[in-house]
């Protein structure tokens, strides 16, 4: 479940962001090469929502054995498929350290479908991998929307501080939230209508940054000015997903949002949970799949 100070500090971020867009730390975005249609206003945020209570739809998730395990499907893009979690194989990117593999290590669950692929946006899941399921599914877990955005160009269109080219990517990020929650509405329901009896759990994107406490002090640096701007992003994005899970479990879907958080192993952090370079950089390590398995496997029995 979301804790109180993860969506304190998304809502916190989120309105940072959008004063900074405004006011001073990112208002040259319109000047640039920016994607809006009106160039006086920063981009606008939608808002997000407190994690109010929802009705629990009825469980439909049975309990594996190891003699009649979970047949599990995983579903998504490079967070599913394991991108940076090493040994990775074939375009898909998928890696024997994904967070998918490590659940399917317990004996009361079995990988039967692994469609999961690096790149893969709402539309390839709708087109591609929703074929791959079939009733007898028990449980399926999904990260995707993040390349609906392009969150992944962030940390490293931000690396060198507050740039023209880091404005640009947040704002194109932030233009194009809009549209993301039919996507992600589409194809939650598609889930459901392909395996009608699984448990389908939705995986958040863990902030990039560990940032110091933010407040009008902090804003001054380019460098801090533009962490703000990439977590509040990914912030943002989080937000949507988990209000398009909200909506489907009211229509009695067995579906939950899982916030996974890498707090204090930020790409900054001393020990960071993400890849730094390379190909893979700004993927989960091996650690970093660790953490999202451990919290989502609390909702798998």
């Amino acid at each position: 479940m979301r804790r109180r100070s993860r969506a304190a500090y998304q809502r916190a971020a989120v309105a940072l962001l959008a004063a900074a867009l405004a006011a001073v730390t990112l208002a040259g975005c319109a000047d640039s090469d920016s994607v809006h249609a009106d160039r006086t206003q920063g981009p606008t945020l939608p808002p997000t929502t407190s994690a109010a209570p929802t009705p629990a739809p009825t469980s439909t998730l049975r309990t594996g054995t190891p003699s009649n395990p979970l047949r599990y499907a995983a579903l998504g893009d490079s967070y599913s498929a394991g991108m940076g979690g090493g040994n990775e194989t074939g375009p898909c990117r998928r890696s024997p350290h994904s967070f998918p593999q490590q659940l399917a290590q317990s004996k009361s669950i079995v990988l039967s479908r692994f469609p999961a692929c690096a790149g893969a946006t709402t539309a390839d899941v709708l087109q591609h991998q929703i074929k791959t399921l079939d009733p007898q599914i028990d449980l399926v877990t999904i990260t995707i929307g993040g390349n609906d955005l392009n969150v992944s160009v962030l940390p490293s269109a931000c690396a060198k501080g507050e740039s023209a080219t880091c404005k640009a990517a947040v704002a194109a990020s932030v233009a194009l939230l809009q549209k993301l929650p039919d996507k992600l509405s589409k194809t939650y329901k598609a889930i459901a209508k392909a395996a009608p009896h699984a448990r389908i759990l939705v995986a958040d994107y863990p902030l990039f940054y560990d940032l110091p406490t933010i407040d009008e002090n902090t804003l001054g640096s380019p460098e801090l000015s533009a962490a703000v701007a990439v977590d509040a992003a990914v912030a943002s994005l989080d937000a949507t997903i988990s209000d398009a899970v909200a909506k489907q479990r009211q229509a009695g879907t067995d579906i939950h949002f899982v916030d996974v958080s890498f707090k204090g192993h930020g790409v900054n952090a001393k020990k960071p949970w993400f890849v730094l370079n390379g190909f893979d950089a700004y993927h989960p390590t091996v650690n970093g799949y660790t953490r999202y398995a451990d919290t989502l496997s609390a909702l798998t029995r």
